[in-house]
């Protein structure tokens, strides 16, 4: 209890001070919102008073137009000229009657209203009089007359009226000085009175920081401390993270030591992300932060940057190390997450940088570390060390992702297209056409040179509708000749993002007329797996339309036999890598036969690719293969070549089948 008693001391003396100081705002808050309420309302008085006045000057300058354009009307010669006087007159009439209407609509004093009665009686008297004068001077040329009834008759009247507009005049200033001398008085007033309790309440304010100070530097101490880490994981953040890159480029060039920067990037966490929820992403977030400080050493900073990009700042590293603490770092990631009972993989790709060969500077080791991460991303070998060549690598995808806009939306790419041959019939039953990018300055370029950088730019969707466009017209073109074909289109993982693709699909069908079973679209298993909830609903969207779906490169993906019998798909598509080496490898041949013989069972129809020998084709249909394609039958060709295979060719004497598209 002794112990308690300072701190309960020192407690009751602040309470005590901040009740005082309390009361002394209080007191001062009320006191002023009242004065200031009084002062602004004689104010307010004030400017309605200067409104006023401004209303009577208007009025007052309106009389006085009007009686010069009196005067020079007689003796106006031109009648153009006199026209235009008689345009001003009325005019300064139109002046002086809206002002004093907006006069009168105002609020008015007793005395301000009974001297608008006069000028308004005056007005009403005087109109007629005024208005013959006018009309005298218009179409009488006897200025003397003219004259002499401008003097007697109109003049006395508007000097009147003028007489009782300067009296409203001078009330008006008068009623606007004494409202401003009362709102000064009363600003003064105030002022005074809340110096007075202002001064108290901060004398009463800085005998309370002299209770407080120490305690207020303690917890600021605390809040930049809180400021340096982040909040979701408690490693260190950005800010902490440059602050110890800074020490560290320091202690190196002291002891003439490197070190290193790794900087990764979650694979598949915002899949997880969007199937499990943030909060299952989050708890990932935080597991990933507890397993790369387990194992990097106590002297390493691990530090989150935001997102799923964390950085490790690896102390006196020897660059020959570098593989393995990349191996080590990455392994510990690929041990399965587990959420209720749930296993989940993540995986993730690592960029390295080194001080002081590669960067010299705390956010150029960043950079370098990004970039490098970026080149393990796109290799698929989980880690890559900085190299300056990568830089131009970057450069060169930036300026190749714009000229692939551009290539779009211009309409310069090109597809081509390979036969397909029914094995029952061994006729053509279709064709899968594969998009070309003639680039002007980089020469010819298959889809796996741009496809990647599609789908980072953001280009993906654009590039899909391209293709499928472009292949579903020339379908019309080969129906009209009478090739009775069909189309497919191969979808991308990120087009299984994009829930506007059935409609989309859909007004294209509608467009080019072609029935949807005449389209078939091809996905590979991994990009259903990357994401099943959206992928799922879009492809049973699609199906429910009547378009055919097939699975594309069927063994060499996370086969998942429970997504298959769940995805409502028409056709499996053996990869070529098995095809192409059956023949002399058994085991490839067996995957070929069982591949089939599921894809049978399931009620699927199967297509093999990679079919460049006699034997292979005839080893393909005693397996029971319901099509095939490849270099046997007929290589990628041009439009204007594929016209002239369908006309003299021996497997296109039927055209009959499915075109696809890559």
């Amino acid at each position: 209890m002794k112990l308690g008693t300072p701190h309960l001391g020192m407690g009751v003396r602040i309470g005590i001070g901040f009740v005082v100081v309390l009361g002394l705002m209080v007191a001062l808050s009320a006191i002023g919102l009242r004065y200031v309420a009084e002062a602004h309302q004689r104010l307010k008085v004030a400017q309605t008073n200067n409104i006023k006045t401004e209303l009577t000057t208007a009025v007052q300058s309106a009389l006085r137009e009007r009686a010069l354009s009196m005067h020079a009307l007689p003796i106006l010669a031109d009648p153009f000229e006199k026209d235009a006087e008689i345009q001003r007159f009325n005019a300064q009439g139109t002046v002086y009657f809206q002002a004093r209407r907006s006069l009168e609509s105002m609020p008015l004093t007793p005395a301000e209203s009974e001297i608008l009665a006069h000028i308004r009686q005056q007005t009403r008297e005087a109109y007629p009089e005024v208005q013959a004068v006018v009309e005298m001077s218009t179409f009488n040329d006897d200025h003397a007359e003219v004259f002499d009834l401008i003097r007697r008759v109109a003049m006395p009247r508007q000097r009147a009226i003028a007489e009782q507009v300067s009296v409203l005049l001078d009330l008006q200033r008068k009623q606007t000085a004494a409202a401003v001398r009362n709102a000064e008085a009363a600003y003064a007033h105030v002022r005074n009175l809340m110096l007075g309790l202002g001064t108290a309440a901060l004398l009463a304010g800085m005998t309370i920081a002299v209770f407080v100070s120490r305690r207020v530097t303690r917890q600021a101490r605390q809040l930049t401390t809180q400021a340096m880490y982040d909040p979701l994981t408690g490693l260190a953040n950005r800010a902490l993270l440059l602050d110890r890159l800074e020490h560290e480029i320091d202690l190196s060039k002291r002891a003439h030591s490197s070190f290193g920067v790794a900087l990764m990037d979650l694979d598949r966490f915002k899949e997880v992300n969007d199937t499990l929820g943030h909060d299952v992403g989050d708890e990932l977030l935080r597991e990933v932060g507890r397993r790369l400080k387990e194992t990097v050493r106590g002297e390493d900073t691990v530090a989150r940057l935001g997102g799923d990009e964390y950085v490790v700042l690896l102390h006196d590293l020897d660059p020959k190390d570098v593989p393995a603490i990349a191996h080590k770092i990455l392994a510990t990631l690929y041990k399965p997450f587990h959420w209720q009972n749930q296993s989940i993989d993540l995986g993730a790709s690592l960029g390295l940088s080194l001080y002081p060969s590669q960067c010299t500077d705390a956010s150029g080791l960043i950079r370098c570390a990004d970039i490098a991460m970026y080149v393990a991303k796109r290799s698929g070998k989980g880690h890559a060390l900085y190299a300056p060549d990568q830089e131009h690598t970057n450069r060169s995808d930036l300026s190749l992702k714009s000229e692939l806009r551009e290539a779009i939306q211009f309409d310069q790419l090109s597809l081509y297209y390979q036969p397909q041959i029914d094995h029952r019939s061994q006729r053509v039953a279709g064709l899968e056409a594969l998009v070309r990018w003639n680039h002007p300055q980089r020469g010819f370029l298959a889809p796996d040179k741009f496809i990647a950088l599609a789908e980072e730019a953001g280009l993906i969707g654009a590039l899909t509708h391209w293709v499928l466009r472009t292949a579903l017209t020339q379908l019309v073109t080969l129906h009209r000749e009478g090739h009775d074909l069909s189309m497919a289109v191969n979808l991308s993982a990120r087009n299984l993002h994009d829930m506007q693709l059935p409609a989309s699909i859909h007004a294209l069908l509608a467009e080019t007329g072609i029935s949807p079973k005449k389209l078939t679209l091809e996905i590979t298993e991994s990009a259903v797996m990357a994401n099943p909830t959206d992928g799922l609903a879009i492809l049973t969207e699609l199906d429910r339309m009547g378009v055919t779906l097939a699975i594309d490169d069927f063994g060499t993906g996370y086969s998942s036999l429970g997504y298959l019998k769940r995805l409502p798909v028409d056709k499996l598509k053996i990869d070529k890598s098995f095809v192409m080496d059956m023949e002399e490898n058994e085991n490839d041949a067996v995957i070929v036969r069982s591949t089939i013989d599921l894809a049978h069972n399931l009620g699927l129809k199967v297509i093999a690719e990679g079919v460049e020998t006699e034997d292979a084709w005839n080893i393909l249909g005693m397996l029971g293969c319901d099509y095939s394609q490849g270099f046997f039958m007929g290589r990628p060709m041009p439009v204007e070549k594929l016209e002239a295979w369908l006309r003299k060719s021996a497997w296109s004497r039927i055209s009959k089948g499915t075109l696809y598209v890559v």
